[in-house]
This record gives structure tokens, sequence and C-alpha cells, in this order.
């Protein structure tokens, strides 16, 4: 008999084990199927896998399926707590059409999303969609404070303590337990990054530390200056004659490029056009990573490593660190504002590269 209630069930070519099922013996039913659509935003993508902890707790043996956008299904190809990743895309939304889920999470605002998680069928759904006339609403009750959150300028920017990991598990309804975020490199991820040090003779027994400048595509206002860059590289080499790496993406080309060419020191830039992989395999060999609330950030925290985090227009309190660094947060009277653009730009001007240096040298245990 052919057990299409299996996890392991392909139906159009054997399953990864190759037997007939009348003949297996790794038959493994589904308890039950849960949705995830969590497509946009590809740092809020990666600490959205926080929650699959709690959803393997509270649905035990469930079959749990993740939509995302196609370019981040990098970030959550290899974990193991989804047992299947749809893209964005026509042929992964048709597939879902004639599904029934016992649980569907929503945690997008975007309107194509909250759509979806209205039309698709489950007995249970949690977080965002679309009334009759197109407008967002929740879910379930418990999703009532993640929707306010995003009208309420003042519940976000000065009342809320909770972290985002917090909000996202009220609104799944799923029990909070500080689970860390659940990101799993490919084998290969490192080989890039392992040539590089070779190639370039970095040296061993010092610490690496790792300065990504990028403010992401959507805020430049998160970019700390240059000049600061510059100041704390020269700390980090004369204090702890440290292996400085610049990080970053396209945009960050010249800017990296500027900064390798003024510092008064050695310091090595590992390229700004690398894949999502190459880039967390750098990653991976850092001590420290200095960054802004960026893809970078929580690339780091999920790879556990020590973070100084660098907030100006966004807010430090929705961000868990694990007790792996610091966050600073100069406390502009402004900010935070979530503005794209900004002339003055102090609340990012007004962090010190002798306060990030404390930092970095704190999270080293060094004294």
């Amino acid at each position: 008999m052919i057990k299409t209630d299996c996890r392991h069930y392909r139906g159009d070519k054997p399953c990864r084990y190759g037997y007939p099922c009348d003949s297996c013996g790794r038959y493994d039913p589904i308890a039950a199927s849960v949705l995830v659509l969590k497509c946009r935003a590809q740092g809020d993508v990666l600490r959205t896998t926080a929650l699959l902890p709690g959803l393997k707790r509270k649905y035990p043996g469930s079959c749990l399926t993740w939509l995302v956008d196609p370019e981040s299904v990098e970030l959550v190809a290899n974990n193991p707590l989804i047992d299947r990743v749809l893209s964005l895309d026509l042929e992964g939304v048709l597939s879902l059409t004639s599904q029934r889920f016992e649980a569907l999470i929503s945690l997008d605002k975007e309107p194509a999303i909250a759509s979806l998680a209205s039309a698709i069928p489950a007995v249970r759904k949690f977080g965002f969609g679309l009334n009759e006339r197109g407008r967002l609403i929740v879910l379930n009750p418990a999703a009532e404070y993640a929707w306010r959150l995003g009208m309420d300028d003042e519940l976000k920017f000065r009342v809320n303590t909770k972290t985002y990991q917090e909000i996202a598990s009220e609104a799944a309804e799923v029990e909070y337990r500080r689970d860390e975020y659940v990101f799993v490199l490919p084998d290969k991820a490192g080989l890039k990054a392992e040539g590089f040090f070779r190639k370039n003779r970095v040296p061993p027994g010092r610490p690496n530390i790792g300065l990504n400048t990028g403010a992401g595509t959507k805020f430049e206002t998160k970019q700390w200056p240059d000049k600061r860059f510059l100041e704390l590289i020269r700390l980090l080499a004369k204090n702890l004659k440290a292996n400085i790496f610049l990080l970053g993406g396209p945009r960050e080309k010249r800017f990296n490029a500027s900064l390798q060419r003024r510092a008064p020191v050695k310091v090595h830039n590992t390229g700004t056009d690398n894949s999502l992989p190459d880039f967390s395999g750098f990653l991976s060999r850092m001590d420290v990573v200095v960054c802004s609330d960026t893809l970078a950030m929580h690339l780091a925290i999920g790879l556990k490593k020590k973070v100084i985090a660098l907030f100006g227009p966004t807010c430090p309190q929705e961000i868990d660190l694990y007790d792996r660094g610091q966050k600073l947060f100069a406390g502009a009277p402004c900010a935070p504002c979530y503005k794209q653009t900004c002339d003055d730009g102090s609340c990012l001007k007004d962090i010190t590269a002798e306060t990030v240096f404390e930092a970095v040298r704190a999270a080293l245990e060094i004294k």
C-alpha cells in the first residue's frame, strides 16, 4: 500500500530511502501539517527561525512547510526543523492551494502574503490576514499586540520592551522559551573564507574582528560613518593586535575599498560580491562582529558569534543577542525614527569608536 501520509513520500519519484512503501521500515506518518508564511526581509526571516523549536514542541510529529521569498531560500534551506521550503513564486503558491493545514502562521503584513494567509485552508490561523475589503486584520486575538506595534509609534519606539521573538511567539501562540535562531550552513560555505585566510596569510593566534560596514538596501541611516570605522581600526590594531576584516555587500564596494586604502594598518577586504553562504562562511571565522541592525547582524546571531550591534534609527529592544555582545544606542532625542534618509545622522555618529572598541574588548574578555 502506498502511504501518502508518510513525511518521506514524494509521489513522482522514490523517497530518499528508495524503498517501495510496502516493504519500507521508515514509515513516519505526519501528525499535523504546519505552514509558516514569513517571506519578506531576510533578517526577519532568519530571526523567525527562533519559533521553530516551539512549533515542533507544540505540534509533535508535524510536517512543517515554510513559504519564503526566493532571495531568502538559502537562509532556511538547510534547516533541520523545516520539512519543506517553498519559494514565493507561481509554482510554490500553486502547490499550496489544494492543501489543508492544521496550523497556519502568517507573520508578514504585506497585502500579498496576508491575502494568501486568508485564502489557504487551515484549522487554526495565527498572525495576519486580509478581510473582504482588502484590509489587514489579525487572524487570532493574540496577534493584536504585534498588529498595534505597526500602527503606534509611541508603543513601538518608547513603550515596548519585548524582543521580536517574544512578539512573534505571542502572535503564533507558541510558548516562549528564548529559543535561539536555527541556522545551519551548507557544508561548502566556509571554503572561500578558508582559502582567503590561507592566501592572505592571516596570522593565527590573534582575534579576528569583522567590521560589516553595510546598512542594507532600505536604510542608509544605519551606516556608521567612515571616520568612525577608521578610528576603530586604529584602536583594534594598536591595542589588540587584531586581524581586521571588512565585510559588506555590493553597495559597500567603494566604501570598503576606501577604508582599506585609508586605514592606518593592514585590513583584509573580504570582497562585496560574496554569495550568502560564502558571506556567512566569513562571519563564521570571526571572534567578534561589529555591525549595524542588518542581515549581517542576524547571520552573526544565528552563527552564535559575539556581536557589537550599533543602533540608531531602529529599536534595539527588539533584538536579542543571547548574552553574546552588546547593543550600543546613543539615544538621540529623535531616535528611533525608522527614517530611510537623514541629513543629521547624529544617532549613529554619536556612537564613538572608543565606545565600540571597549565593547569589543569586553566581548573578547580582555581587560
